[in-house]
């Protein structure tokens, strides 16, 4: 995977079944960023953990209380942050799966373009002390472009209409990607 970009990959055990499902983004060389499932970080670190060789030198931290993600999706997403970032986010310059960091208002986010629901969209990772700051910027220019708040439950609606898997819903141990 090349800097700057990211990866849907699965984790699978040694009979080939999912044992979670994660984004990967190579941030350098050496250092990726992985995220998981909302509720799967501690039992997927631990499997992370359990699989790297004594002899592979690899260091893995937990940042998940470090960081938040704010999801913005939607075919006005692009405009949207367009009004609030000088940063060119527009297909050409930032293409499907590219992570880069951004300024949004006051914010300064590792955006990836990339949507769990179908359709445009970005995530925007940043660091917890300034999700209240991101969120009050996206709000305060939102309105124009029909902004709203979408809990867990319209996620999983919209994801499984795109045809989008999870672990633990459609993905277990005991299913294989060839399944």
């Amino acid at each position: 995977v090349p800097i700057g970009r990211m990866v849907y990959t699965p984790m699978l055990n040694a009979r080939g079944g999912f044992e979670s499902d994660l984004t990967v983004t190579r941030l350098g060389p050496a250092e990726f960023f992985v995220v998981t499932g909302s509720g799967q970080a501690t039992r997927d670190f631990a499997w992370i953990e359990r699989h790297i060789l004594p002899d592979e030198h690899a260091a893995l931290v937990d940042v998940t209380g470090a960081w938040s993600v704010v999801s913005v999706m939607g075919p006005k997403a692009e405009a949207l942050l367009a009004t609030l970032s000088p940063d060119d986010l527009s297909k050409t310059a930032m293409p499907f799966s590219t992570v880069r960091e951004i300024d949004v208002g006051y914010a300064r986010v590792r955006a990836a373009r990339m949507s769990y629901v179908g359709g445009p969209g970005y995530e925007l990772y940043v660091p917890v002390e300034q999700c209240a700051t991101l969120y009050d910027a996206l709000w305060s220019e939102g309105a124009a472009c029909g902004l709203r708040d979408a809990g867990y439950y319209t996620i999983d609606a919209l994801r499984i209409e795109a045809g989008r898997r999870a672990w633990g819903a459609e993905l277990s141990p005991d299913e294989t990607p060839w399944q």
